[in-house]
């Protein structure tokens, strides 16, 4: 279980790319509405299953987007106050390790919510589908970064 929810918080970090990279909202909203279809298509959720599922989904993404964001702004606190103390960087690795243990914890209610609207093989599926989506915008952005380099 724990291999699972560290996967699955290594997985999620993914997100945390596209919001570093500053993009379009337009692009963001393409992006969720890929994603939405994916998961769709890929956990075979019906109609009646989606409604129920997606609202607790967006809400743990919600969730999980504020956490993360929470752990980069400590994270690049540390770059901005270089030279700070030895005490100062183990209480700030302290508080990025004790936000990584929320999103954790926070992953496992939510995979328990999960359960409760789907059965468990669509929750494996989703998780799954997750990662291959990750896997899918990983290729797709090295493609575009790929494009623009040979256009210079």
């Amino acid at each position: 279980m724990r291999t699972t929810l560290f996967t699955l918080v290594i997985l999620f970090c993914s997100i945390q790319l596209f919001a570093q990279r500053q993009m379009d909202p337009k692009m963001i909203e393409v992006i969720k509405s890929k994603k939405v279809a994916f998961i769709t298509e890929q956990v075979g959720l019906t109609s009646k299953e989606g409604e129920k599922f997606w609202p607790v989904y967006n809400q743990l993404e919600t969730e999980r987007f504020a956490l993360m964001s929470k752990r980069r702004e400590l994270e690049e606190s540390a770059e901005v106050k270089s030279g700070k103390s030895d005490d100062y960087y183990r209480k700030l690795t302290l508080e990025i390790v004790s936000l990584h243990l929320k999103e954790s914890k926070m992953i496992e209610e939510y995979s328990n919510k999960f359960l409760a609207i789907l059965p468990a093989e669509k929750v494996v599926k989703m998780y799954r589908s997750e990662r291959k989506f990750r896997s899918y915008l990983m290729h797709e952005m090295r493609k575009n970064d790929e494009d623009k380099a040979e256009k210079k």
